[in-house]
């Protein structure tokens, strides 16, 4: 006897507004903490940023390079976050690394299909991943016997209170996006900073360190930039015009602070409070209060001075290093030399190991 399977249609609902979001996009922004370990990647089947038709389905993909527990959210255009992905019919959101997984997955009970219903905006798809169960899906999973697709929010502005706690493990995100039932007019757009490693943020989907060039709805759009060391620019409006728009945004402490500038004879590398921060010479902001500040060059005597930064006041030190016996610098050597040979050792068992 043939078996039939069962198709469930999802039709993922979209009310129609003026512009292609309507909520505040900040609520979007997680920005880098300790503990994003795992890397995350999301596809489309049409790819991100192209557009969807009613009654076309909606194919989502994913990958972590580490086995995670994994959630897929769905944030329509009025910023309501449904749950696509574990669904009353594919529960099991334990996913091995490596793999790349297509909804609904292989462990799903019942087929089912994302389907986009003719309504017009643009919607996020935000894939969320952590090495111990998501603490937020809890309520989730007790729906299910009235909603095989879960609301998680009524609002992506309290996304992160449900997603917060799960920045106390190893965790990952993945953001990907598409227009319903409208080809939008885009324009090949570069956002760049002052400041190198910088992150930026566009409508709350982070979209890598500056340079970043990429192509935007011709309109406003939210921007936001910041780097680990607390500069940032934003978040504000940028107005994207037709033809080639290319920003460049300056970015400022968000703490009181004053500068601080280095010297070196010769030059050498600068480590504020043990954190590298660039070369001589150098001149940058600094956080008001006390700081150590050393300079280090390979084949030298590293030197530290404390130094006290003062509001709007710029403190400048000045190093001159001594350079390293020969015997000095052959002990160096030595242990260069060791640490090498430990790390190829490594790399070989890894290697015979995996084999």
């Amino acid at each position: 006897m043939k078996r039939l399977m069962l198709v469930v249609i999802v039709i993922l609902g979209i009310t129609a507004f003026a512009t292609s979001i309507s909520y505040d996009p900040q609520g979007l922004m997680f920005l880098s903490r300790p503990g994003a370990g795992i890397n995350v990647t999301v596809n489309l089947n049409k790819g991100t940023g192209a557009t969807y038709y009613g009654g076309e389905t909606l194919g989502v993909s994913f990958s972590v390079d580490r086995s995670a527990y994994v959630a897929v959210l769905d944030i329509d255009p009025s910023g309501q976050v449904q749950v696509l992905f574990p669904n009353v019919y594919d529960q099991d959101n334990y996913m091995i690394g490596g793999r790349t997984y297509t909804l609904p997955t292989e462990k799903a009970t019942t087929k089912y299909n994302l389907q986009i219903q003719s309504q017009r905006g643009r919607e996020t798809i935000l894939v969320v991943a952590s090495s111990s169960p998501l603490s937020f899906l809890g309520n989730v999973f007790s729906l299910f016997d009235r909603y095989p697709f879960p609301y998680l929010s009524q609002t992506v502005n309290n996304l992160s209170i449900a997603i917060n706690p799960v920045f106390s493990t190893n965790w990952g995100m993945g953001y990907t996006y598409f227009y319903n039932s409208y080809v939008p007019f885009t324009v090949r757009t570069t956002i760049n900073a002052d400041k190198r490693d910088a992150s930026v943020y566009v409508d709350g989907i982070h979209m890598g360190n500056a340079p970043v060039t990429t192509t935007l709805e011709v309109g406003t759009h939210t921007i936001y930039i910041y780097t680990k060391r607390n500069l940032v620019y934003g978040p504000s409006v940028v107005n994207v015009q037709p033809g080639s728009s290319d920003f460049h945004f300056s970015l400022l402490p968000n703490y009181i602070y004053g500068y601080l500038e280095v010297t070196s004879i010769p030059d050498a590398q600068v480590y504020v409070d043990g954190e590298y921060v660039g070369d001589t010479p150098y001149r940058d902001f600094e956080k008001v209060g006390s700081h150590t500040v050393t300079v280090s060059k390979w084949g030298y005597r590293d030197s530290k001075q404390n130094v006290y930064i003062n509001r709007d006041m710029t403190t400048s030190v000045d190093f001159r290093l001594q350079e390293k016996t020969e015997e000095e610098k052959r002990a160096d050597n030595i242990i260069l030399f060791s640490v090498i040979g430990i790390l190829v050792v490594g790399i070989v068992l890894a290697i015979v190991l995996m084999n």
